[in-house]
């Protein structure tokens, strides 16, 4: 096993999940309204997505899907009508807002103790989570496209595969409680203006992403 090519993925795998995608939209976006341990169960359908990825990939069942241009295609345009339509939703609330005239100038934490919603059972948010994550086939792309680069082939496949993939998965998960924690802290000093601006804003790169999933060409 090439210690090397673990290590050059690891470093390359941390900065891509450093990147702010719709896994991690929605796990700030859950840890600010809802509070960080609601937001890692999000969190939890998304490794889990990650893994059950990784699990396809090692069978060669993501590659013949890769392969099918059709599949592909329509797998592409869910995953963005999808995106599209959570990033709506995110919008609609700021929107909503403007109609009703309100200021929104005060702090979050004050607005949710006041005015309380129904907080969203754990166990939808990690289906969620899951939704979310699988909508975008380019997740599955990574598994695929990624992992055999650093793969040496003259050592074993199977156990290179394993670690690999395994290194993916657990360094997503301090990523994402980084996350949780860090914005769910500002819950107790921003206000409900500022979280309506960031949810839009957060929408608004949910619709591009879907746009461009949409009319990507395909390799």
């Amino acid at each position: 096993m090439d210690w090397s090519n673990i290590a050059a993925f690891a470093a390359t795998e941390f900065l891509l999940c450093l990147s702010p995608g719709p896994a991690v939209l929605l796990v700030v976006g859950l840890s600010m309204r809802q509070g960080f341990w609601r937001s890692q169960a999000a969190s939890a359908g998304i490794i889990t997505t990650n893994a059950v990825y990784f699990a396809l990939s090692a069978a060669g069942v993501a590659s013949l899907i890769l392969a099918s241009a059709t599949l592909f295609y329509v797998l592409k345009i869910v995953g963005a009508v999808y995106l599209a339509w959570l990033g709506i939703k995110m919008i609609v609330p700021l929107w909503c807002s403007w109609r009703r005239g309100e200021k929104g100038d005060r702090p979050l934490a004050e607005a949710e103790n006041t005015a309380p919603r129904a907080a969203t059972s754990p166990l939808r948010l990690y289906w969620k989570g899951i939704s979310i994550q699988a909508a975008n086939p380019k997740n599955l792309a990574f598994f695929v496209a990624i992992l055999p680069q650093f793969i040496d082939p003259a050592g074993p496949v199977a156990l290179q595969m394993v670690v690999l993939g395994s290194i993916s998965v657990l360094l997503e998960i301090p990523v994402l409680i980084v996350y949780a924690l860090a914005f769910s802290a500002l819950a107790r000093t921003i206000t409900e203006r500022f979280v309506l601006w960031i949810e839009a804003i957060a929408g608004g790169i949910l619709i591009l992403l879907a746009g461009a999933l949409a009319f990507e060409r395909r390799a």
